[in-house]
C-alpha cells in the first residue's frame, strides 16, 4: 500500500526545482508521450499495411533530411532571437499535420509525406526545448537538469509506447498519431498559457549564465571527436528504434521470428527501464567528470550491440539475452542524454549556442541518414541485421578504447 507520504515527499521533490524547469519539463513530457509511440511503433504498423523496410527506412531518411533545414533554421533564430515559444509552437503545428497524414496513409506516398512533416517538426522542436534547460535551472547543475527532463521524456515515451501499442492491438490500429495530435494542443496550451513567464526567464538569461562561460568565443579543441562520438551513439539508437522491431519480427540467421507482441514487449521493458534508470543515472553522472558519461554510454552501446550480433545465431529462445542487451541500451541511453546535451552546450562559443544544440539535434538526424535506410536494405535482402549490430559494437569499442583515451 502507498503511504499517503509519499505523495507529499513526491511533490516536495518536484517544488524544489525551479517553475520555469518544471514548465519545460511538463512540455518535453508531453512531447515525449505523443513522439513515443510514434517513434518505436510507426515502422511495425507499416509493416503490418504492407510497405518493405526499404521503404519504411526511406521515410525515415527523408524525415531526416527535412530535419537538417529545419535544424539550421532554428539553430540561426535562436542564436539571434532567443526565444523558444514560436519554435515550440510551429513544431507542434507541424507534427498534427504529420499524424493526420500518417492516418489516412494507405501507400508509400502519403507515408513519405506524413514523415517529412515529422522530420521537420523534430527540427524545429529539439533545439529549442534544449536551449531553453540551461537558463531555466537557476541554481541547479545543468547536468541534473538534463536528467529531469529527460525522466519526464523516459516516462512520456514509456506511456506512449504502452497506451500506444494497448489502443494499436484493441481499438484502432493507428491510434498513436491520435494521440500525438492530442498531446501537440496540451503543448500549444501550455506555451500559451505561459508565454509572458518563459519570455522573461529568457530576457534575465544574463544572470544565470555563470555555468554557460559567457566569455567563451572559440570552440573546444577537442570538439571533433565528441560531435564523432555523439554522432556514432545516435546512429545506435536509430538503429535500435527503427531497425530493432523489424530485425525481431523478420528473426535471425538461427532465431525464429518474434510475434508483434512480442517485440513490443521487449521494447516496453527497455523503456520501462530507461524510465527508472534515468534520473538516478543522470544524478550520478552529474557528479562525475564532463565526459564520463560519453565514455560510460560508449562501452554500455558496444557490449549491447555485441550480445544482439550473438543472439542472431542461437536457435535457443532470444528473450533473456535480447532482454540483458537492453538493459546495457538503457544504461548507456541514461547516462548519454543529460551528458550530450550538457557537454555540447558548453563546448560551443557563447553567440553558438543555438547552433551547437541544433548541431546536436542534427547528430541525431545524422543517425536517421544512412542508419535506418541500410540497414533496410540489408534485411529485405538478407532478412537479419547480425552484421549491422557487430558494426556498431567494433565502432563504439574503438572510440572508447582509442580516441578518448588517446584525447582525454
Amino acid at each position: 500500500m502507498i503511504s499517503p507520504n509519499s505523495f507529499q515527499i513526491s511533490k516536495n521533490w518536484w517544488i524544489q526545482f525551479p517553475y520555469p524547469l518544471r514548465l519545460i519539463t511538463k512540455i518535453r513530457f508531453y512531447a515525449a508521450f505523443g513522439a513515443g509511440g510514434v517513434i518505436y511503433l510507426t515502422s511495425l504498423i507499416f509493416n503490418d499495411i504492407g510497405l518493405s523496410a526499404t521503404d519504411i527506412g526511406l521515410g525515415f531518411t527523408i524525415s531526416a533530411i527535412i530535419g537538417t533545414l529545419t535544424r539550421l533554421f532554428t539553430g540561426n533564430y535562436l542564436n539571434k532571437i532567443g526565444k523558444i515559444q514560436v519554435p515550440l509552437i510551429a513544431s507542434s503545428i507541424l507534427s498534427i499535420a504529420a499524424s493526420i497524414f500518417l492516418i489516412f496513409s494507405r501507400d508509400t506516398l502519403f507515408y513519405i509525406i506524413g514523415q517529412s512533416f515529422v522530420g521537420a517538426s523534430a527540427g524545429i522542436y529539439w533545439p529549442a526545448a534544449e536551449f531553453g534547460v540551461p537558463y531555466f535551472c537557476n541554481t541547479i547543475d545543468t547536468r541534473k537538469a538534463y536528467a529531469l527532463v529527460r525522466s519526464s521524456e523516459a516516462l512520456g515515451i514509456f506511456l506512449g509506447v504502452f497506451f500506444g501499442g494497448c489502443m494499436t492491438n484493441f481499438l484502432y490500429s493507428k491510434s498513436i498519431f491520435v494521440n500525438d495530435i492530442f498531446c501537440m494542443f496540451v503543448i500549444i496550451y501550455l506555451i500559451s498559457r505561459n508565454n509572458s513567464s518563459i519570455k522573461i526567464n529568457l530576457e534575465n538569461f544574463d544572470k544565470l549564465v555563470d555555468p554557460i562561460k559567457k566569455g567563451q568565443f572559440k570552440w573546444n579543441r577537442n570538439s571533433g571527436i565528441l560531435i564523432l562520438s555523439i554522432l556514432l551513439i545516435t546512429t545506435s539508437l536509430a538503429l535500435i528504434q527503427v531497425t530493432l522491431p523489424l530485425d525481431l519480427v523478420k528473426g535471425g540467421v538461427y532465431r525464429d521470428p518474434l510475434s508483434n507482441e512480442i517485440t513490443s514487449l521487449i521494447i516496453s521493458i527497455q523503456l520501462i527501464l530507461l524510465l527508472f534508470l534515468q534520473w538516478p543515472v543522470g544524478s550520478w553522472i552529474s557528479n562525475k567528470g564532463r565526459l564520463f558519461g560519453l565514455k560510460f554510454s560508449l562501452i554500455n552501446f558496444s557490449f549491447a550491440s555485441l550480445l544482439l550480433f550473438i543472439s542472431s545465431y542461437l536457435n535457443i529462445p532470444p528473450f533473456y539475452l535480447i532482454s540483458f542487451s537492453l538493459i546495457l541500451i538503457s544504461l548507456g541511453t541514461a547516462s548519454f542524454l543529460p551528458t550530450s546535451t550538457d557537454v555540447v552546450f558548453r563546448i560551443a562559443p557563447s553567440n553558438k549556442k543555438g547552433f551547437a544544440l541544433a548541431l546536436l539535434s542534427q547528430c541525431f538526424a545524422m543517425g536517421y541518414f544512412l542508419g535506418p535506410f541500410i540497414s533496410g536494405r540489408i534485411l529485405d535482402v538478407f532478412g537479419y541485421a547480425s552484421i549491422i549490430w557487430l558494426s556498431i559494437s567494433f565502432c563504439c569499442f574503438i572510440i572508447f578504447g582509442i580516441l578518448f583515451n588517446k584525447l582525454f
